[in-house]
């Protein structure tokens, strides 16, 4: 019984953090009903809170409460906002703090392999979702938060995009566990190139799964890659589709050299810009602490053409200055020292998430309850896992004494 419900908890956490895949507009924000279902876990489950968990967790939790306490004072030192106002802005850190309790809990000792299933229907819900609205452009289905743009002439629906990239990595590490993984992550895949056509998604991701295949050991596995991408590349072809999938690849990165060689209203001088915008903001105690995030509903600070999502990890310098980052950076670092501790697919999966950060530091996952519940869920079962395998490993050792 306490299994299902563990499920229902999990399920209900990431429908409502992901905000049902932009499908439905929730009556109260989700970063609120995601810290409503982290506390009715604490409360239901108050016996699996446990103190030494959250310590092992202190680089989250540091940072967590170091990004809220600065925001509230940084706000007001910096634009006067109001306790009350800041307390709304930087309420997200409260809750993952909370949240994170909440997965310790949900997660104790549960193998990882009972929600494969899971993770493979949710990721086919999200490659339909978006190739409906894509081949369709039917937005009707999609709540007024879901962001509709064009790029290369054609509509760029964005939805589940942190989602796919943790499922991604999931699945390519996971291919040896089950070969079937390739259709869920292939199905990903062409969901960033032909419906997102996000560069800062799709370059990294490629690096992060080609450089395995380079090795020697790693030679049936490039030859199963090969056939199978080639066998759907001429399926495409046989049908008579009408353009290529390798267009959009070449598209993106014909984008990319001709915005590198192009001055004035290039992508790179346009975030060279928006960086020397936001930087005139910053004295000497923001640079350490950060500006402080603000609340809309108290002020609009800064001009409507410029956004602090488009500079990446800026943004987390920005809202939380040289210690913010640095608190940042540990974090990943956590999750990086729990996941080197063995080459299983799931630490596999979490060197990776870190790689994708390096790799991709235009793109920002704090701010966003989706992801971080996939990252901090993905911490969780490996610090777990490797309990485990410390644990046989003294059983063994005792036997054989």
């Amino acid at each position: 019984m306490k299994i299902n419900l563990f499920s229902i908890f999990l399920l209900l956490l990431y429908l409502v953090a992901s905000s049902f895949f932009g499908l439905l507009t929730l009556l109260i924000p989700n970063q609120d009903a995601v810290l409503l279902l982290s506390l009715s876990v604490i409360l239901f489950y108050m016996k699996g809170v446990n103190v030494k968990s959250v310590y092992e967790d202190r680089n989250f939790h540091y940072f967590f409460i170091y990004a809220f306490v600065t925001s509230l004072i940084m706000a007001y030192l910096n634009f006067s906002q109001p306790a009350l106002y800041s307390i709304k802005a930087a309420r997200i850190f409260l809750i993952y703090s909370v949240l994170l309790i909440a997965l310790n809990i949900l997660l104790k000792q549960v193998d990882p392999k009972r929600y494969y299933p899971g993770i493979v229907i949710f990721s086919f819900i999200i490659i339909g979702i978006n190739f409906y609205v894509y081949i369709t452009g039917d937005t009707s289905i999609l709540s007024e938060d879901v962001p509709i743009l064009k790029r290369l002439g054609e509509i760029r629906v964005v939805i589940g995009t942190f989602s796919i990239i943790i499922f991604i990595l999931f699945f390519y590490h996971h291919l040896s566990e089950n070969r079937w993984f390739i259709l869920p992550l292939l199905g990903l895949l062409f969901t960033v190139v032909v419906v997102h056509k996000t560069r800062s998604l799709l370059f990294p991701l490629l690096i992060i799964m080609f450089i395995p295949l380079l090795r020697v050991y790693k030679a049936q596995f490039f030859k199963f890659w090969l056939i199978f991408i080639v066998l759907v590349l001429l399926s495409f072809m046989a049908t008579g589709y009408e353009k290529s999938i390798i267009s959009p690849i070449t598209d993106l990165l014909m984008l990319l050299i001709e915005e590198s060689q192009t001055t004035g209203h290039s992508n790179v001088n346009i975030r060279a810009m928006e960086l020397a915008y936001f930087w005139s903001f910053l004295d000497t105690k923001s640079i350490l602490f950060g500006y402080g995030m603000e609340n809309i509903q108290f002020k609009v600070l800064y001009e409507s053409h410029f956004y602090l999502s488009d500079i990446g990890l800026f943004k987390v310098f920005y809202l939380h200055g040289v210690v913010g980052i640095l608190l940042y950076i540990f974090m990943y670092w956590r999750l990086y020292l729990v996941s080197k501790k063995s080459n299983t697919p799931l630490h596999l999966t979490g060197r990776s998430i870190v790689y994708f950060q390096i790799l991709s530091p235009s793109t920002i996952l704090l701010y966003t309850p989706e992801f971080m519940l996939l990252f901090m869920g993905i911490y969780v079962l490996i610090k777990n896992r490797n309990k485990i395998i410390t644990l046989s490993i003294k059983e063994s050792r005792s036997n054989s004494v």
